[in-house]
C-alpha cells in the first residue's frame, strides 16, 4: 500500500486529519458535513477544501492511514502462524481488538467508496497462500459486518471475537 504524507503535528492540517478521524469514526463517510467538521477543527470549509480538495479526498487520507495502521498489526498477528486459516483469522481478531479500543469500528466497517482498492482485503489474499478459494472475500465482508454491529452497539468486542471464531472453525 502507498504511503500518504502525513501533517506535521501541531498543523491545521494535523488538526483536521485528527477532527475528520473522530467525526468519520463517529459518523461514517455519510454522515460528515464538511461545514460541521470545520466549526468543530475551528476552521473554514475553505481551508478544508484547501488542504483536501474534497470530502472524499479527506475520508481517503484519514482511511487509508488507519488501515495502514491495522495492516501493520494484521501482520504481526498473522506472522505467528503458517496455515492460512490460522493466520487469517488472527489477522482479523487483532484487526477488530485495534478498531475496537481506537473507537473506530464504523469506519473501518463501512465499506470502501465505489472504485477504491481495499488495502484490507488485499492483505488477506496475500496471506491465502493456498489460493483455491478466495476467502478473503468472504472474510473481510464479515470482518466489516462484524465492526459495523458494534459500532451500532448491536454486538460487543467479545460477541465479534466470538464471531470470528467461529467463522474459522
Amino acid at each position: 500500500m502507498k504511503k500518504e504524507w502525513m501533517p506535521i503535528a501541531g498543523t491545521k492540517k494535523d488538526t483536521l486529519m485528527q477532527v475528520s478521524l473522530e467525526e468519520f469514526s463517529i459518523k461514517g463517510f455519510e454522515g460528515v458535513n464538511i461545514t460541521e467538521l470545520a466549526t468543530k477543527a475551528d476552521m473554514t470549509t475553505g481551508a478544508v477544501y484547501h488542504h483536501f480538495g474534497s470530502k472524499l479526498t479527506l475520508y481517503t487520507v484519514v482511511r487509508r492511514e488507519m488501515e495502514q495502521r491495522i495492516i501493520d498489526r494484521m501482520e504481526g498477528a498473522a506472522a505467528l502462524f503458517t496455515k492460512t486459516e490460522e493466520a487469517m483469522k488472527s489477522a482479523l481478531l487483532s484487526g477488530l481488538v485495534f478498531s475496537a479500543k481506537q473507537n473506530m469500528c464504523k469506519l473501518m466497517g463501512e465499506e470502501q467508496p465505489l472504485g477504491m482498492e481495499d488495502p484490507i482485503k488485499d492483505f488477506l489474499a496475500e496471506l491465502n497462500i493456498q489460493g483455491e478459494l478466495p476467502i478473503e472475500i468472504v472474510s473481510v465482508s464479515v470482518w466489516r459486518s462484524i465492526l459495523m454491529q458494534i459500532s451500532e452497539g448491536q454486538l460487543t468486542v467479545d460477541q465479534g471475537k466470538q464471531l470470528l471464531e467461529w467463522l474459522f472453525r
